[in-house]
This record gives C-alpha cells, sequence and structure tokens, in this order.
C-alpha cells in the first residue's frame, strides 16, 4: 500500500513537471510549428496537381455518396418488407386498416440524420479523394526522381504522352463537336471570365465547379428519402428519377471534362512546351469565337512588349491550320519564338466556334452567314479583341478565305487603323480563273444550291450528303480522286506525306452551305461582290437596289502596306486571278506592297510546306519588322 501511494505520488510529481508553463510553452511552439510545416508541404503538394487532387476528390466523395445512397436504399427496402409483413399480421389479428396503421408507424423528418449523412459523405470522399492525389503526387516524385537519375546516366527517354489509355481515342474525341449547353452552371466561360486563361486553368475549372454541383447532388438525393416518405410505389418512383438524375448529371461532367481536354492551346500548343492562352469574343451578331493567344516561344518572356500578330485560316479550316506541322515548321510557333505575340482565331461554324448567344447549330438561322459576314463581323471583333486587350496596332496573316475577307474589308477602307500591315498568302480577290477539277465541277454541277434546296444548311465535309455528292463527282473524268488534296488544291510541292494524318485528324471542317453558294457565284461572274439573292425584290430588301454591291479593290488604302504571296501550281488562287487583283492595285505605294510569286507552290504549301519557313515566313516577317 505504501509503496503503491509513493508510486502514485511520483507519478504526479511527473504530471506536476510536465505541466510546467516553460515546458507547456515549448510543446505548444513545437506542435504550432509542425502544423505549419504540414499545412505548408499539404499546400505546396496540393497545388503542384489541382486537377489530379480535384479530380479525384471529386470521384470520391460522388462513389461514396452513391455507395451510401445505395445502402439506404436497400435497408429502406428490407424496412418497407418487415413493416407489410407487421401491418398485415396485425390487420388480421387486430382488425387494424391502412390509415390507422400508418399513423402508428409513419416516420417523421430527422435533419440531424440528414446533416450527419450528408457530412459523412463529404468527409468520407474527400479523405479517399486526397489519399489518392497524395498517392499520385508522391509517385510522380519517385518518377522526376527516377528521370534525374537516368539524365545523369545519359539515358533519359524522349517525353511520352501520359494517358495512353486515350491516345487510340483522341481522333475520335478530337471530332466531338461541343454543343450549347442547356443547364446554364455547365456553359463554357464567356469573354469576361475566360481572357487570359490556359487550358490547365480551364480545366481545373471545369472540373472544380461542375463536381461541387454533381457532390450537392449527389449528397443531397440520399438524404430526401426519410425526409419524404410516402407510399411504396412513390418511393420507388422517386429512387428511379433520383439514380437517373445523378447518372445524366455524371455523364454531362464526363462530356464537359472531355470538352476541357480538347482544346486547340491543350491539344497542339502546349504539349510542345509552349504557353497558350484560351479566349472567347463575341461578334455583333451573336456569334462566340474560340481564339487562341501564344504570348512568346520557348526563350521565355521578354522584358519589351511585343508585336501582336492575328492569323486567320481558310476556307474549311480552322485555326489548327497553322499548328499542323513540326514546330520549326508551323508559323504560329515560329512568330512567337521570333519575338511576336500570336493570336489565332477559328471562324464561326467551324469545331471551336461552334457557339453562339441564342441559336444552336441546329436551326437553320444559325448557317445564315457567308463570308459576308465574315468580314463584316468576326474579323472586326477578333481584330479589336486584340488591339484592346494588348493596346498596340497589329499584323494580320490571312491564307485562302483569310485573305477574301481582309480584302473585302480593307475595301471599305475599315480596320486598317488597327493595323501595321498585313500578309495575304494564295490571296483570293477573284475566283473566275481557278482550275481546280473538283472545286470547278462542283460549281457547275450546283451542288451547293442542291444541298441548300434539300435544306442542309451547314456544308460538312465529313457528313454523309457531302461525302455522296464527292463520290459522284470523282466519278467524272479528269477528276483523280486517289489525290483528293492535289485535285482540291492543285499539286503541292514541298508536303510531307506523313502531316495528311494529322491534317484528316483536325480538318476539314464545316462552314454553311450558303457561303459555298457565294464562292460558286464568284467562280461564275469572275466578279468579288456581297451574296447575291437570286432576285431584286430580295436584293432590294437586304441591300437597298436590285444587285449585290461590290467590293471596289482600287478602294484599298493606297499606304497600308501589303505583302502577297502565291504560287504557280495553286489551282484554287490561280496565277491569272491574282494578277487581275494586282492590276486593281497598281496604283498602291509602290514600297508599300510586296508581291512574292513561288512557280511551284501550290494552296497548301503555304500552310503545310516543309520548306515554307525560309521561302515564305522569312520573308514574311522581315516585312512586318519593317512596320
Amino acid at each position: 500500500m505504501y509503496r503503491g501511494m509513493n508510486r502514485f505520488r511520483g507519478s504526479g510529481s511527473s504530471v506536476y513537471r510536465y505541466l510546467t508553463m516553460p515546458q507547456m510553452r515549448r510543446k505548444v511552439s513545437n506542435s504550432w510549428s509542425a502544423m505549419q510545416d504540414t499545412y505548408f508541404s499539404t499546400k505546396d503538394i496540393f497545388e503542384k496537381h489541382k486537377v489530379v487532387f480535384t479530380m479525384a476528390t471529386s470521384i470520391a466523395s460522388v462513389a461514396t455518396a452513391w455507395i451510401g445512397y445505395s445502402l439506404r436504399h436497400f435497408h429502406e427496402t428490407r424496412v418497407d418488407q418487415r413493416l407489410e409483413r407487421i401491418e398485415s399480421a396485425m390487420k388480421n389479428k387486430y382488425e387494424i386498416g391502412d390509415p390507422e396503421f400508418k399513423k402508428l408507424v409513419s416516420s417523421s423528418v430527422s435533419i440531424p440524420a440528414c446533416i450527419a449523412t450528408a457530412g459523412t459523405t463529404l468527409f468520407i470522399g474527400y479523405g479517399l479523394g486526397w489519399r489518392g492525389g497524395r498517392w499520385y503526387a508522391l509517385r510522380k516524385v519517385r518518377r522526376e526522381q527516377m528521370k534525374e537519375q537516368m539524365k545523369i546516366l545519359g539515358q533519359v527517354n524522349s517525353r511520352q504522352w501520359p494517358f495512353k489509355f486515350l491516345k487510340a481515342k483522341l481522333p475520335l474525341l478530337a471530332r466531338i463537336r461541343p454543343r450549347r449547353w442547356p443547364v446554364r452552371i455547365l456553359r463554357r466561360p464567356r469573354l469576361a471570365e475566360s481572357a487570359g486563361k490556359t487550358s490547365e486553368t480551364h480545366l481545373i475549372e471545369a472540373w472544380s465547379a461542375f463536381f461541387v454541383h454533381i457532390q450537392i447532388v449527389a449528397v443531397i438525393m440520399p438524404n430526401l428519402q426519410p425526409c419524404n416518405r410516402g407510399t411504396k410505389q412513390f418511393i420507388m418512383a422517386n429512387n428511379l428519377s433520383s439514380r437517373f438524375f445523378v447518372i445524366l448529371l455524371f455523364l454531362l461532367a464526363t462530356l464537359w471534362s472531355i470538352d476541357a481536354l480538347d482544346g486547340i492551346c491543350n491539344l497542339m500548343v502546349e504539349t510542345r512546351g509552349y504557353k497558350c492562352e484560351e479566349h472567347e469574343v463575341i461578334t455583333e451578331d451573336g456569334y462566340i469565337l474560340n481564339m487562341q493567344r501564344i504570348p512568346f516561344g520557348l526563350a521565355g518572356e521578354a522584358p519589351r512588349k511585343r508585336p501582336p500578330v492575328l492569323l486567320q485560316h481558310g476556307l474549311l479550316m480552322d485555326a489548327i491550320t497553322w499548328l499542323l506541322s513540326p514546330p520549326d515548321q508551323s508559323l504560329a510557333l515560329i512568330l512567337a519564338d521570333s519575338g511576336f505575340d500570336v493570336w489565332l482565331v477559328s471562324s464561326r461554324g467551324t469545331k471551336y466556334s461552334l457557339s453562339h448567344q441564342t441559336l444552336s447549330p441546329d436551326n437553320a438561322a444559325y448557317w445564315d452567314f457567308t463570308w459576308d459576314e465574315l468580314a463584316a463581323y468576326d474579323l472586326p471583333a477578333s481584330i479589336q479583341f486584340v488591339n484592346d486587350f494588348t493596346g498596340q496596332k497589329l499584323h494580320y496573316v490571312g491564307h485562302s478565305q483569310g485573305t477574301l475577307i481582309a480584302l473585302a474589308s480593307f475595301s471599305k477602307g475599315q480596320l486598317v487603323d488597327k493595323l501595321r500591315s498585313a500578309a495575304l498568302l494564295s490571296p483570293i480577290g477573284f475566283l473566275g480563273e481557278m482550275t481546280s477539277p473538283l472545286a470547278r465541277i462542283g460549281v457547275e454541277s450546283f451542288i451547293s444550291q442542291a444541298l441548300y434546296w434539300l435544306g442542309i444548311n451547314e456544308f460538312n465535309p465529313r457528313g454523309d450528303a457531302v461525302i455522296q455528292l464527292l463520290m459522284n463527282i470523282c466519278k467524272n473524268p479528269g477528276v483523280d480522286c486517289t489525290h483528293l488534296l492535289t485535285s482540291f488544291t492543285g499539286a503541292n510541292c514541298c508536303m510531307n506525306s506523313s502531316i495528311i494524318d494529322v491534317f484528316l485528324r483536325h480538318e476539314p471542317q464545316p462552314t454553311s452551305t450558303k457561303n459555298m453558294i457565294h464562292l460558286s457565284q464568284m467562280v461564275k461572274g469572275g466578279t468579288i461582290q456581297m451574296y447575291d439573292y437570286g432576285n431584286e425584290d430580295e436584293n432590294n430588301k437586304h441591300y437597298g437596289q436590285p444587285t449585290p454591291p461590290v467590293y471596289n479593290m482600287k478602294n484599298i488604302p493606297k499606304d497600308f502596306p501589303l505583302f502577297l504571296s502565291h504560287g504557280g501550281a495553286d489551282a484554287l488562287s490561280d496565277v491569272k486571278d491574282v494578277q487581275h487583283l494586282v492590276d486593281n492595285l497598281k496604283d498602291h505605294d509602290k514600297d508599300k506592297i510586296v508581291v512574292q510569286y513561288i512557280e511551284n507552290y501550290a494552296h497548301a504549301d503555304y500552310v503545310m510546306g516543309v520548306n515554307a519557313r525560309e521561302t515564305v515566313y522569312e520573308p514574311l516577317m522581315a516585312f512586318f519588322r519593317l512596320y
């Protein structure tokens, strides 16, 4: 007993010594430092792996909520069966009817139970997500350490695509066209929200914002059941509708994540080591155009302001036109590496510019445009956006239809006050002498008009209707469809055959059938004028005159710097048509216009030629540096 008391006293005295103020302060200080270290190390890991943690946490939370929901549903089913047996037994023995029995067994709302279930679901979900993200982060650190060791040994492998399971599917995903989302929370961020954000930022925000809604739904849905008990039939119906609703939202989340991954910055620029920003600009008539900005090259950001340059693609193409070749052959990346602030834009109706403020692409009114509207709305909106964003005048590069809309605007004296100069590759001012067999037969066969009369307002080269018509054209003598690109553009001299696979993965892109009719009118009429509605009444209605107004190339300001480059083998921008355009510019200031002629170049060589850098792009950049 005495020894026990002494032992107790000794224990007590040690406890007392443990609780003295200096030691308490030291232990509190150590604990606080440990908490700070844990916080900052955790924050550092999370910052480096935002996307993984967001996705892992969200998926784990939804999965946990779904498992809890299923268990609750299973439990309620068993309870219902037991209640039915009790009801039957009591009815037979004590003659208690259904209404009286419901008064005895009806359940009331349990708010604490709902809160407890919701909290537990979120806690477990975020716990699982954190563990998954931490595991990923540690695995990535181990991989980086191994890479450093291999680098020392000189055995570093080339960078590989990390998501190997998506490698074969990307061509398919690339063809998915993002539609206008019906639910407002799922809409793509608009201009004010998206300006200056990289594709990684968009991806993080898309997953984070959407899965917040998914988590709320997934947590709340299980807890609606005990709060709204009714008949067995109502419970079953409610369970089915709840399951359907959650599954539908999860599918929409998946589609959104695919759309976030399937951006030009993500697919074509950042994978090559360049910084890229996604932007959106809204035209005056409501179309939402997708733009990309490559602010600097691989060398990094320069202290001085870089002159901005806008690249505009041609017919049946989009902004990927400028990124199809390897980095040292793609004009967009060459310009970025050469000190320019590069901007790309995709015209309305293409995959990445398919949105509209009020119209859906399924609506015929959406496709009621021609290159007139591209010149009147798309081009001014794009140039104004870059001008406002950078605070500088910009250079302009157009290819094919991109030159046509620029010339149309310049002929009205528009946009030249916001531009330093313009480079027009394969310039299209007139089409009367076009020699492309495929295009010429298409015009003479009234293909576009036939599609328009059939109510096909979207001219989609990948669509069944256009493919069938192309098959019919290929039966004509003189059209060699084994070389379809050559039959359309002319014999391209300098393209690598491997680029065709890259081209077909992303191009061609849709336009409106009405636009194709307008281009056909240019071929047949040999003039450059606005869309002809076919009768005087309609033309009067739109233009206030019986015939469409003409774009007069002679009205282009004579002191505006122009660089024109055309090829002798080009079947679309024919030499005679280009000469007609140059004749119209004969009064242009001689020191403000450069005309380059490349005898063996055809239409596609200007954007995919292996020697385009030395042949075209270097002279083009030298011209830009003069202004």
